[in-house]
């Protein structure tokens, strides 16, 4: 059945940004694991990448009937990246994965197949596993006061949700209460209702505030393990200084956000204390522990560090 608008099952969306063999290791695994009578697009947003790596994308996968490319020339981060994608969309359900992932089984139709089954469920993720076949944790626990004070067990045992560890290898479909940005498959409706991704955010964090508003908007997140898929893990980034910072940035975004004035006094104090001990044991420890007892500035976001690119091929 040709692809029309009016009947794309799935639309897959993924950002490319200097990391163009990721991308096309990603689409081919999309085709090659994608049931053939299931309609689906795919759409890549170019996150503002160099030439010679947009050139490349371009050049390998544009004859793909089912892949869309979005040339975007300037890098929106993660958030303004995937609702730029979302622009472009068709599908009754969107399946936002990082370019530095592999499908490993057909797991846009098995996720698809659950949430058809479930109206009560706005959002799965897969199983996400390394390079070395190792379970990488999927889902994971939304900040607060005990947590940031007194760990992720304290937290679970006090809570009024029974949200498990994510430690613990689950086995059947579980509720969860963050999942991971790099695999989120939405019924597209509920993503729409909620407003979709919080562009404020231009990294990291964007995860547990959507996943906060989900549950805010009355509906579930489950863990799917039947769907399977290959993490590669820093696909379009550099660990450095900077970019802990803009983690820092978002932190801080996130929980001005969703907590009153206390919580966010006790949970900043918390995280200020925990950065002055790793002065003396983290590379950069002295410089993170200023950044973030200054009140981790926006100003100095990533965001604010780029160039409008001027080729719009």
């Amino acid at each position: 059945m040709e692809n029309t608008p009016s009947n794309i099952d799935i639309s897959f969306i993924t950002i490319n940004y200097n990391s163009s063999h990721h991308t096309i290791a990603l689409v081919q695994s999309i085709i090659a694991h994608t049931l053939s009578d299931l309609n689906y697009e795919i759409i890549v947003v170019d996150n503002a990448s160099e030439v010679e790596d947009y050139t490349n994308l371009h050049d390998t996968i544009s004859s793909f009937p089912q892949v869309s490319i979005i040339r975007n020339r300037i890098n929106n981060g993660f958030a303004g990246g995937n609702m730029l994608g979302v622009n472009s969309a068709h599908g009754k359900y969107y399946f936002f994965i990082n370019n530095d992932c592999q499908l490993l089984n057909d797991t846009g139709s098995i996720m698809k197949n659950f949430l058809d089954a479930h109206d009560d469920i706005a959002v799965v993720t897969a199983k996400v596993t390394d390079e070395k076949g190792h379970f990488s944790s999927s889902y994971k626990q939304f900040p607060s006061v005990i947590k940031q004070w007194f760990g992720n067990s304290i937290h679970r045992a006090l809570s009024s949700k029974s949200f498990p560890s994510n430690k613990i290898h689950l086995e059947t479909p579980t509720a969860v209460e963050i999942i991971s940005g790099a695999c989120m498959f939405f019924r597209a409706e509920d993503f729409n209702t909620i407003g979709g991704f919080d562009t404020i955010f231009f990294l990291y964090c964007e995860e547990e505030d959507i996943c906060k508003r989900v549950w805010n908007y009355g509906k579930q997140i489950y863990f799917l393990p039947e769907a399977e898929v290959f993490h590669a893990g820093g696909g379009s980034s550099i660990h450095n200084v900077a970019l802990e910072k803009e983690f820092y940035i978002s932190y801080k975004l996130l929980i001005d956000k969703h907590f009153n004035y206390f919580a966010r006094f006790f949970i900043k104090m918390a995280l200020t204390l925990k950065q002055f001990r790793r002065i003396f044991t983290k590379r950069h420890g002295l410089s993170l522990f200023l950044f973030v007892a200054s009140g981790s500035p926006i100003r100095d976001s990533l965001r604010y560090k780029q160039k409008i690119q001027l080729d719009k091929n």
